[in-house]
Formats: structure tokens, sequence, C-alpha cells
């Protein structure tokens, strides 16, 4: 009698789990794919935003689903009619549209009957005596599935009051029913905060807008332009043993390309591919000390602005409408029809000020939502899965098998995307975590059952 054929749980149904979702089915044709996702499956809370304002900031030639197939997303782009218009340099398309891209790919594998979408959600796992998993959904469904991979991610900055204080600046109450000429409070001076400045002057809001970050610095932008080809990097562990050596490292590349006119850009993506390397090379006390000193560094050249959205946020803060402020948001409270605010600057001086709106665009960097987020806590507590020791997702071995407190691993059990920080630090962008979902199919190759 034959066997059954293998069935994989992928828990999450945004990037993450789609490009695992479809490339697992490339690698196990017989195979039984269930993606729980009780939301629309796709585009995940990155790829969901209408505004057309809010761009891709990763060039359309780098956003492909599929590893063996780098142009895929570029060339189902060029063959929509709504494709944005041909510039002199790479082309930074409207999320919404790669969104619409990860909706037809997936769409097209569920009516294929390849993937089976379930919109439920995951609330419980327990193990079986005999192998794999029950896993039970929140309307008291239950699978039986033999790995489960958690590809949760898209995690919100926290603490909220509505209606004037948004620890999800996506909720669409955020902007809603705003007065446009109304003061807005954004909190976090990163990417959220461009596309939330983007969408507030989209709906026609004319007010004064005050960021706010520890430092005061806004992202930097890609190249205009053809862009520059990485710049060669050391190999060797001696450059990059610890941060501050390899801050060094990345002044001294980034002095010897500008002498001969190529841009710092140039330097930070020719590190990209080594970044896990470097992580796993340094112990635990030098990622924290990268964690205290020098993430928001490495976010600020690593984490860049296609060139149109960077002209639109120095022509508003060069013109008044957005104002700067290195601080902290250390309070607030009801004060008439929104809130007062008090912001420690760095100096230690308290100031106040009264917006209507203040939205906390931090991200998952500051977010600890994924603790609560099912069905992690019931693992946790049934001691199948542990946070890792940064506090920044859970424990894993590196090929993203989940491990215990004591760091024993879990058979069948695999974590995938954001959730796996920690370990690997640079896992939040498209290409690492398609390369990271084409890993973990390899890994699932050589187990019982998947592999045959």
């Amino acid at each position: 009698m034959a066997s059954p054929p293998p069935v994989l749980a992928i828990v999450g149904g945004g990037f993450a789990g789609t490009t695992l979702a479809l490339q697992a089915r490339a690698a196990w044709p017989t195979a039984r794919i269930l993606l729980f996702e009780p939301g629309r499956p796709g585009p995940g809370l990155a790829y969901s935003t209408p505004d057309p304002s809010h761009l891709l900031n990763v060039p359309a030639t780098g956003m492909s689903l599929y590893p063996d197939r780098p142009t895929h997303f570029a060339d189902w782009l060029a063959a929509q009619p709504d494709a944005p218009a041909a510039g002199e340099g790479p082309c930074f398309a409207p999320r919404r549209m790669y969104g619409r891209y990860l909706r037809e790919q997936l769409r097209d594998a569920v009516e294929r009957e390849e993937v089976c979408h379930l919109p439920q959600r995951v609330v419980a796992l327990a193990r079986r005596p005999g192998g794999g998993f029950r896993l039970q959904t929140e309307d008291g469904g239950g699978h039986e599935p033999d790995h489960v991979v958690l590809a949760v991610g898209g995690f919100a900055a926290g603490r909220a009051q509505p209606p004037h204080v948004f620890g999800d600046p996506w909720d669409p109450a955020a902007l809603r029913d705003l007065d446009p000429e109304a003061p807005v409070l954004l909190v976090g001076l990163g990417l959220t905060m461009v596309d939330m400045l983007l969408a507030l002057r989209g709906q026609g809001h004319r007010g004064p807008v005050l960021g706010i970050s520890r430092h005061g610095w806004l992202p930097l932008s890609h190249v205009s332009g053809a862009f520059p080809p990485p710049w060669p990097m050391p190999s060797g562990r001696e450059a990059w043993a610890g941060p501050l050596v390899a801050l060094r490292t990345l002044r001294r590349m980034a002095a010897e390309a500008a002498a001969v006119g190529q841009p710092w850009q140039a330097v930070i993506d020719g590190v990209r591919p080594q970044v896990q390397r470097i992580w796993h090379g340094w112990d635990l006390a030098a990622r924290r000390r990268f964690l205290r000193h020098a993430r928001s560094l490495w976010n600020l050249h690593r984490h860049r602005l296609a060139p149109r959205v960077a002209r639109f946020l120095a022509e508003q803060r060069d013109t008044g409408a957005l104002e700067i402020l290195p601080g902290r948001l250390s309070g607030w409270q009801p004060a008439g029809e929104g809130v007062e605010v008090s912001i420690r600057l760095r100096g230690g001086e308290v100031v106040t000020r009264h917006v209507a709106r203040v939205l906390l665009c931090t991200g998952p960097d500051s977010s600890d939502a994924w603790r609560s987020t099912p069905p992690i806590p019931a693992l946790v507590a049934a001691e199948m899965a542990a946070p890792e020791r940064l506090g920044l997702g859970l424990a894993v071995r590196e090929d993203g098998q989940a491990l215990t407190e004591s760091g024993q691993a879990v058979p069948g059990l695999w974590v995938l995307g954001p959730l796996t920080r920690g370990s690997l630090w640079e896992i939040t962008a498209v290409p690492e975590i398609r390369a990271q979902a084409a890993s973990l199919v390899k890994a699932l190759a050589t187990t019982p059952g998947m592999g045959e």
C-alpha cells in the first residue's frame, strides 16, 4: 500500500509563507501544502497598502518570488497595463503592485489545487506520539501535518490609545477623520514614517508634522540612475571581529570606493551577502553591543528610499512641513480633541506639544507583539519553542529548525522570516527571505517523508 503524501503546514501567508509554499510545491508535487492565513494571503502587512505613492525600496529586478528566476517579477511588471513608466535608473514599483503579483502567483497555485489556503488562525500545536503534529485552528478545526513552518511577521509597534494614539500606523482608523490642518506626531524616522507622511499628504493633509527618534536621522536614498556594482569586501574574520572593527572596515571601504568615484551605497550592497556569516561569527555580547550602539546606523544605510521618495522627504523638511527632533516620547495625556505629548530631547530637556494624532512608526524592531501571536505562546508554554536570548524572535538552528529553551531541536517544526532575526539578523527583505525559504526546502528534503 502506498504511503500517504506528506503534509506541510505553513502558518502565515505574507511574503515568507507565500514564497515557501510556491517553492515547496515545485520541490514536492505530490505533497499537501496547507497555508494558514486568516486574511488575504500573499501581500501580508508589507504589501497591502493601497497607496500608489508607497514604493518598494528594492528595485523590481531584486523582488522575484523565485531564486532560480530572478527577473520573474520584473517581467511580470513589464507586462502589466498600468506598469510604471520606464526611467533612466532601476524601477521602484508601487508596493500595491507587488502585493498584486504575490496574490496572483498564489491564487494560480490555489486554483490548480497545488496549495490549499485555509483562512483560519492557528491557535495550538502539539506533537503526535508517532511523529508529526496535531494543529488546531480558532474555529475548532484540526489537522495533522508532518511538518509545520512558522512564517508569521508584520508586527506593529505596540501600545495604543485610540482615537488619538495608534501603535499600528497601518490601522485604517489611524488617519480617518483627521482635520487637514491638525498637527501630527510620527514616532520613529524609518521607512514606516515616510509611508505615513506620504499617506497624510496624499489624503490632503496640510498641517505640521513632527517626527522624532533617538538620533533624529532620516532615511537615506538609493543612488539615482544606474546602480553601481557591489564593492568587493574582505572575507577574513579579522575584518569583522566585532561591531567596532566592522564599522572601521566599512568606513575604510567607503573611503576606497569614494576615491575612485563610487558611492557608499555600493559598499553596503557589497557587504550584504556576508551579513549573516558575520553575525554568526559574533558572540552574544558582540551582538548586544551592535544592537545597543550600531543598529540605527546600520538600518539608516541598509534600508534606503527610492530616489523619488527621498526627494519628497527632503522637500517636506526643507519647506518646514516636516520638523525633526532627536528625542523620545516619554508620555502623553488626552487634551481636548487630541493629546498632549511629552518629548525628552537628547540633551535631557522635556518639551510638550499638542497634536491630533500620534502614530508609532518604530516598526518590528521595537515590537514584542510576536510573543503574543498565536500559536507562539502555546508553543513556548509547551516547551516546543523558546525566545532566543536577544529577545528578537524564536531560537532556531541555522537551517531554521526550532529549538527548545534547553537548545534541543524540535523535529518537524521550522521558523521562517523575521522571527529568526536573533539568529540571522539580516532576514527582513525579500532577497534574504527568498533565499532562506530555498534553504529550508533543501533542509526539508533530507527529512523522512518529504525527501522521498
